[in-house]
């Protein structure tokens, strides 16, 4: 049985096709913005914002998914931004890893009255590297009639390319409405990755990394003067893969500079999602948890993603009018 979850789960989410599977991200994305769109670079209610984010994904296998991002992104000077972000997956027993290291630019035009709406164009640049442990892969020429697998005979499948390093190109657009005494702010944003289409020699191929698209907003409500709701949606598509994602939450605000959060969202065809986080002074930490609800229930034992983010936005020496910052 253990081996029946670990060859559906690898032949599953870590095919070597780049055209079926959407790049690793966070079921927080929020929480990870840069990584999202970067247009959202410098989008923050503060002088600079630091972010970590891990996630661990289907731990009834031995080697599970493991996810992690951390980011630094710095308020506009001028209307220009600038930040940096990296995210490092690591999974399987061939050790499958894909690492993105991206820097970022974004610049802000403001318009509409006293400047409050507010659009972002974003760019960014850096590298992706894929790589897999060859030594890791069991093959059926391992496999000797009546004594089974013996790893000491050698597998019948070579593998030139093990590793892959690539340039990346993304670029994105956001829009938000920044109005503090609105009681509907709504914002969204659309985004391109892998703009170049690098190739990947992943496996002796000449095959390209299809270019991952994104949408997402979203609207804040202000209940009333202790409580926002925040209805949002993200859509990806990236090769055949295609990603939908809706959900809320709410942020209750409490005495001396706390907010508590609360959020649900469901992933279409894939998984629902839970959400708590505790917002005090200039930290946010955020814990949330994937039930499975695909066909991939029986292989992964119903256990899905437990996901932790941490980000600290210094405020202080803001120019210019205070203004709301969605989160999305």
């Amino acid at each position: 049985m253990k081996t029946f979850k670990i060859i559906t789960l690898v032949l599953s989410l870590c095919c070597f096709s780049a055209t079926a599977q959407i790049d690793p991200h966070f079921s927080q994305y929020y929480s990870f913005p840069m990584w999202l769109n970067p247009a959202l670079t410098g989008v923050i209610d503060g002088d600079y914002r630091a972010s970590l984010n891990a996630k661990s994904q289907w731990n009834s296998i031995a080697n599970p998914y493991s996810t992690f991002g951390a980011s630094f992104d710095k308020a506009p000077a001028k209307n220009l931004a600038f930040g940096a972000t990296v995210i490092n997956q690591a999974s399987g027993d061939i050790s499958f890893n894909h690492l993105n290291a991206l820097v970022s630019a974004s610049y802000r035009l403001r318009f509409g009255q006293l400047g409050y709406n507010m659009l972002n164009f974003g760019l960014q640049a850096g590298v992706v590297n894929r790589s897999f442990n060859p030594n890791g892969i069991t093959v059926g020429s391992q496999n000797i009639p009546g004594t089974g697998y013996d790893g000491s005979v050698a597998p019948d499948e070579t593998f030139s390319n093990s590793s892959s390093l690539m340039p990346d190109v993304n670029a994105g657009l956001f829009y938000f409405d920044g109005n503090p005494d609105m009681n509907i702010n709504p914002f969204a944003g659309i985004s391109a990755s892998h703009l170049t289409r690098p190739v990947d020699k992943f496996l002796s191929s000449n095959e390209r990394i299809p270019i991952r698209y994104t949408a997402h907003g979203g609207v804040r409500i202000k209940v009333n003067e202790t409580l926002d709701l925040t209805p949002n949606g993200l859509y990806m598509r990236q090769g055949s893969a295609r990603e939908s994602m809706v959900g809320v939450y709410g942020r209750v605000m409490l005495q001396n500079d706390s907010d508590l959060l609360l959020g649900s969202s469901f992933r279409f065809n894939d998984s629902a999602i839970g959400f708590a986080g505790f917002h005090i002074k200039n930290f946010i930490f955020g814990v949330s948890y994937d039930f499975n609800t695909s066909t991939l229930q029986r292989a992964s034992d119903g256990r899905g993603g437990l996901e932790f983010s941490l980000s600290f936005t210094r405020r202080g020496s803001i120019v210019g009018p205070n203004f709301f910052c969605p989160r999305l």
